[in-house]
């Protein structure tokens, strides 16, 4: 079996990819919308979660082992 690898279409950073899919405008915006804030949402959680853990590996103090 062949995988088809040709680049067809390339869609533009920060383009409504479901505009381009077909979805109704009005839908599309909301999906737009509801992907971004799981974006957001997803790197904050990223953010806080390496703040937290660079605080712990300073607190107990650990360092990279050489090998």
């Amino acid at each position: 079996m062949k995988i088809d690898t040709e680049i067809r279409r390339v869609t533009k950073p920060g383009a409504n990819l479901f505009l381009e899919l077909g979805f109704p405008h009005e839908e599309a915006q909301r999906l737009h919308l509801a992907s971004q804030q799981q974006i957001n949402d997803t790197r904050q959680l990223r953010e806080q979660l390496m703040t937290e853990l660079a605080g712990w590996i300073e607190q107990h103090h650990l360092k990279r082992q050489k090998s």
